[in-house]
């Protein structure tokens, strides 16, 4: 099987070794070039938000594997841009090209309750849906062991024993879910022989942000203390870091929305559809901070 990857980023360089193990090949989109690919892949520059540059992307790929997405942004507009219209671009010449499959990798909070990038990817789905090509769309849930922000922010803050903002009353669920069994998920929706299914990739246990910071503190044996700060403000304060002219502000004004967003857990159609499972939280924080403990695979 040959297939176009678009937009790794974090997920990258395992994602495409573990593709490469099952005997998949293909080429990498990418606006920066990655450090290196195994035998048979290539790399090619391309920004899914302009078409011309898609041309002959997907030459004698038979599936599109696609993540490329923004997803933290104060312009809602270019999450349109890059989420919507330019999945509408990778779907046009994935048609052209006569690809037989499309995966998109999408998101948890899917609701349009959880802001511009949520309704953007919602956007991003139907655009799948009607594409005419067989489709898988795959929804992770919060995924720690690759470093950067959001959850792994927090398990940081947790193995450190730092102070701990807490949104409100703690309360929106998470399902934190290991790098390793979303790579392993993706993978199986990959190669298997059933389409047109949306799939939640999520942990095994649903838990408030409370109750995932108390699991933490156990975990790590550290104290942590928690700062409570009502959603309003945060979401205010959001708001108002929107105006200035920061690269990366610390918080961004869907981000509030996008948190306490209704979200789904039912991973139970992954699990029929390619055998998706993922390890409990403790089970994946062993096999990433004691690896050598025989923490189950």
């Amino acid at each position: 099987m040959r297939i176009l990857v678009t937009g790794p980023g974090r997920l990258g360089g395992p994602l495409i070794a573990e593709l490469h193990r099952f005997g998949i090949t293909g080429t990498v989109l990418h606006r920066s070039a990655p450090d290196s690919l195994p035998p048979g892949w290539r790399s090619v520059r391309a920004d899914v938000t302009r078409p011309e540059s898609l041309a002959g992307v997907c030459t004698d790929c038979d599936q599109v594997l696609h993540l490329a997405a923004v997803t933290h942004s104060n312009r809602s507009d270019r999450y349109t841009e890059v989420n919507a219209l330019g999945t509408l671009n990778l779907v046009a010449e994935a048609r052209r090209a006569g690809v037989q499959r499309f995966t998109l990798v999408s998101t948890r909070a899917i609701s349009p309750a959880g802001g511009a990038y949520s309704r953007s990817k919602i956007q991003a789905e139907k655009i799948v849906r009607d594409s005419g090509l067989a489709w898988n769309i795959l929804r992770p849930a919060e995924v720690y062991g690759a470093g950067g922000e959001g959850i792994s922010t927090l398990i940081e803050r947790c193995r450190q024993g730092r102070w701990i903002p807490v949104a409100g009353d703690g309360s929106p669920r998470l399902a934190p879910v290991y790098l390793d069994d979303v790579i392993d998920g993706i993978c199986r929706a990959v190669m298997a022989p059933s389409h047109g299914g949306v799939h939640v990739l999520a942990g095994p246990e649903e838990m408030t942000y409370l109750q995932l910071i108390r699991r933490l503190a156990a975990f790590f044996n550290t104290r942590p203390r928690t700062i409570g700060v009502p959603a309003g403000l945060l979401a205010l304060a959001g708001r108002a870091l929107a105006l200035l002219p920061l690269e990366k502000p610390p918080l961004y004004a869907d981000q509030v929305a996008r948190l306490f967003s209704p979200k789904s857990h039912d991973t139970e159609s992954a699990f029929l559809a390619f055998g998706f499972a993922a390890r409990p939280l403790e089970q994946g924080l062993n096999a990433l901070f004691h690896p050598q403990s025989g923490a189950l695979a």
